[in-house]
């Protein structure tokens, strides 16, 4: 059984362990109270309490049944027209059954003994009963109705958060086969032409596979190990290009513990080369900039090239992937821009306070 399972039947266990220390408390209180009531009616001490205790109990033991049996036979089949009228004639039972036994036990003390009102005795001990049973009914009901609305709140909120968790995991097993696809098809390219440096490059992708899968399972990562894993990519990328392909970043040092979600860099670095290279650059380099600051970081990759289309329209399904799962840890505190500045293309990422755990 796992921790989630056993989370669930927990659930119910303390549900039903605060019924039972709820009716004992209150049924506790309304001895007390009936007590006091009775010893203001009969003036007698020994005698309000010889009734208590023989109908207190007796009340506490009735509505523990009738809890009981609605929760094993009438909560999840019954009608509320039924459960309504089998409520209504378990209070008028309960109360005519309590009247009764008090009026009888009334009778059997001695002449003298308690204050009698004659003809009012049954009267007023089956309107007391028929309120005290009435109002537990109405609250029985109540918190029943809260409880099972809690219950289906935090199962669609499990719903959610699952499907939240298949789709993060969805989105995770989209990175890295893509990149694995592209590596992979870098090195085959090189293979016939370059042999040593396919090899080199095979070498680099081994290194980061092995980052990655000492990573696997955790949602994000500190900066500083994306950053490496970045820069494992760029290198990888520059043995097919050459000199040509050049890496810088400037990283403000406050922002290096701060945690992201695993493959942002990466994956804006990876857009970056995808979609700038085939531009005809003697140097193409890729910059990485980030800032810390007022709770916000700022990640900023930038290449050489224009930006043919509005914002946002080179946003190809690896940036995709990407603000989705920002959204998913940032909800409406992260903005993503890709815009021209200069002759160089720039996509920004504004992330602000730290990530949640969706799931």
């Amino acid at each position: 059984m796992n921790f989630r399972s056993i989370g669930d039947e927990l659930g119910p266990a303390r549900a039903s362990l605060g019924f039972w220390q709820a009716q004992a408390a209150v049924w506790g209180l309304l001895s007390v109270t009936g007590f006091c009531i009775r010893f203001a009616i009969f003036g007698n001490a020994m005698a309000a309490f010889w009734l208590t205790l023989a109908l207190e109990p007796l009340a506490f033991s009735l509505t523990s049944a009738a809890a009981i049996v609605h929760a094993r036979y009438f909560s999840k089949t019954a009608s509320a027209v039924s459960t309504l009228a089998c409520a209504v004639l378990f209070c008028v039972t309960a109360a005519t059954l309590l009247s009764s036994l008090g009026y009888f036990l009334q009778q059997q003390f001695p002449p003298g003994t308690v204050r009698v009102f004659p003809g009012n005795q049954y009267r007023l001990g089956f309107l007391y009963y028929m309120a005290i049973f009435s109002i537990w009914t109405l609250t029985y009901f109540g918190v029943r109705a809260e409880l099972a609305a809690r219950n289906a709140r935090i199962s669609r909120m499990k719903a959610e958060t699952r499907a939240v968790q298949l789709e993060l995991e969805h989105l995770q097993r989209q990175i890295e086969p893509h990149f694995l696809f592209n590596a992979l098809n870098t090195i085959v390219a090189e293979i016939a032409d370059r042999p040593a440096i396919a090899e080199e490059m095979t070498r680099r992708l081994a290194d980061y596979l092995r980052y990655s899968l000492d990573q696997h399972g955790r949602g994000t990562r500190r900066l500083d190990e994306e950053i490496d894993a970045a820069e494992t990519y760029v290198r990888i990328q520059a043995l097919r290009f050459g000199r040509q392909l050049e890496y810088e970043s400037q990283v403000d040092p406050t922002a290096l513990e701060a945690h992201i979600p695993h493959m942002t860099l990466q994956g804006l670095v990876e857009n970056a080369i995808k979609h700038g290279m085939p531009a005809d650059h003697d140097a193409f380099v890729v910059a990485i900039r980030v800032r810390y600051k007022d709770d916000v970081l700022t990640i900023e990759v930038s290449n050489p090239g224009r930006l043919h289309a509005p914002n946002g329209a080179r946003r190809g399904n690896g940036l995709t992937n990407l603000c989705r799962r920002l959204a998913l840890y940032y909800p409406e505190r992260y903005e993503f821009s890709l815009d021209e500045r200069g002759g160089h293309t720039v996509a920004r990422i504004s992330l602000r306070g730290d990530p949640v755990k969706p799931f």
